[in-house]
């Protein structure tokens, strides 16, 4: 998620609120958020912990090694938006073939937290609360313990849903929208 220019650190023990949206991935355990670009699974109940992944990128520049969410010029770090409509262009892209839809969320950020121009990217994550397109999936999501907001969708290609389905799924386990390949 491209937040602009760091505008600076918050201060120590400062939580930042923020948007960003999530791949809803089926796994062993049940339904799991995930990152939607790296391969992450975002755990029940224990904080996200980011790491600088820039070392897998054979294009981009190499930089000393640093604190995670510290340095400008890197992009490392748990990203998140002022405004949700930032990050709502993350609803729609390739998934993996485990992946069955994306959500829109709230995530709070702590740790190191750097401030850009609309937005924050930090070392510590937790959703803060989830938007998903049907009532079974925020069921099955409820295991995070955060709030869980879902409104039914005329059609799941709808701009009011908050979720939409993957066009790698067949069949959502926790719906009854059935998607095309």
């Amino acid at each position: 998620m491209e937040l602009g220019k760091p505008q600076g650190k918050l201060e120590s023990g400062a939580a930042a609120l923020g948007w960003r949206a999530w791949a809803v991935t089926q796994t062993s355990r049940g339904v799991r958020l995930a990152s939607l670009l790296f391969d992450h699974l975002w755990l029940p109940g224990e904080p996200a912990v980011a790491s600088c992944l820039r070392h897998e990128d054979p294009f981009a520049p190499t930089f000393d090694a640093h604190e995670v969410a510290t340095l400008v010029e890197c992009s490392c770090g748990f990203h998140a938006a002022r405004d949700p409509a930032d990050a709502l262009s993350y609803l729609h892209g390739r998934d993996a073939p485990s992946t069955f839809c994306r959500v829109l969320g709230e995530v709070t950020l702590w740790g190191e937290v750097l401030q850009t121009e609309a937005g924050w990217r930090g070392t510590l994550a937790y959703p803060a609360r989830l938007y998903v397109p049907d009532p079974l999936l925020a069921e099955e999501l409820a295991v995070y313990g955060v709030s869980v907001s879902s409104a039914g969708c005329e059609s799941p290609f709808s701009p009011t849903c908050t979720g939409t389905p993957s066009r790698s799924a067949r069949r959502s386990p926790t719906s009854s929208v059935t998607t095309s390949t």
